[in-house]
């Protein structure tokens, strides 16, 4: 899904800071990105602001045996995708497909797809909220009376194209980028944006318009089974 590449494939930022000063706010954020991978439960959601459709939603909880229990749904256009895991096994859904397809213990793919507390689904990762400290040009921090915080980022378009090179799947440079990050007063992302033009590795240019939001934090208890057909 080309929408969702920047958003998910983020995770190196970490990697890139060295001794390089980093723009005001990226403690914060950092911080707030890692504390996201703490979280119990959670539904994270991805609307294209271009068009108001929700791409992506995922609701999740550890039980008590710190397995993961989650659902997924995910559109790309008019191609919709649906996952569910138990914990213990793995369902998903494939665009007009009738019936669900799961991965089991006898799957060779199996530890691939049963998520917990450690290993979390990717779109339960901090890496889904896109950060570069080594490209930003110009920051913003605004802090507000209940201890809440708004960052906001842009980027060098050529310097993030050369800082993420062969790093972002599908993303072969940077025409500009600019994201927002609101960060709660208990230091958790509440929403992220992210706006600008990318040309994929096919030499597409795309425009990026893209919000997660959270929300539902270490309130979310039960998730409804969705699967009504399994396909044999």
């Amino acid at each position: 899904m080309k929408k969702l590449l920047l958003a998910a494939a983020a995770a190196f930022a970490m990697l890139l800071s060295g001794c390089t000063d980093m723009p005001e706010g990226y403690e914060a954020v950092k911080a707030a990105k890692q504390k996201y991978e703490t979280l119990d439960s959670a539904r994270t959601v991805m609307t294209d602001l271009s068009t108001g459709d929700t791409i992506m939603e995922l609701k999740f909880f550890v039980n008590a045996n710190d397995e993961m229990v989650l659902s997924y749904y995910g559109k790309d256009g008019e191609d919709e995708m649906y996952a569910y895991s138990n914990g213990a096994e793995y369902f998903y859904k494939e665009p007009d497909a009738e019936m669900w397809k799961v991965i089991g213990a006898d799957d060779e793919n199996y530890i691939y797809n049963l998520y917990n507390r450690e290993y979390r689904y990717p779109y339960a990762q901090g890496g889904i909220f896109f950060l570069d400290g080594t490209s930003v040009e110009s920051a913003a921090v605004h802090n507000n009376t209940d201890g809440s915080c708004t960052v906001e980022y842009v980027y060098d378009a050529d310097r993030l194209s050369k800082s993420t090179e062969g790093l972002l799947d599908g993303v072969s440079s940077f025409s500009s980028l600019a994201t927002t990050f609101a960060i709660n007063a208990d230091g958790y992302i509440t929403s992220f944006t992210q706006t600008g033009t990318v040309t994929d590795t096919e030499g597409n240019v795309n425009d990026i318009n893209l919000c997660i939001t959270v929300d539902m934090m270490n309130e979310v208890y039960d998730i409804p089974y969705p699967v009504d057909k399994v396909e044999k």
